[in-house]
């Protein structure tokens, strides 16, 4: 399971690819995650050795290649979502009737 800035740069950047067909630029990262260029790179790194990305630190940000876009080993939630039972039907009448 990725920490929170790895995991937030593996999205950023997978959706950024899709929705703009290019990688995203460091000062992009930057504003798109609230990061530091530090912190991002650090990130990078720990996506490079998880194997999420392929990516040199020598190369630009942009030069990154997504292996995957999701993270693994994620539980779901896919049991089935039970309504909240209400006590007493109300109805736009009742404001006007009682309040």
């Amino acid at each position: 399971m990725l920490d929170d800035t790895p995991r937030k740069l593996l999205r950023i950047m997978f959706q950024f690819r899709y929705h703009f067909k290019r990688m995203p630029t460091l000062p992009e990262l930057r504003r798109l995650s609230g990061r530091r260029p530090a912190e991002i790179k650090k990130g990078l790194k720990v996506l490079v050795d998880e194997h999420y990305i392929k990516w040199e630190p020598s190369d630009t940000v942009d030069n990154a290649v997504i292996i995957e876009g999701w993270e693994r080993n994620v539980p779901f939630d896919t049991g089935p979502q039970q309504a909240v039972p209400r006590e007493k039907e109300v109805r736009n009448i009742d404001y006007w009737l009682y309040h």
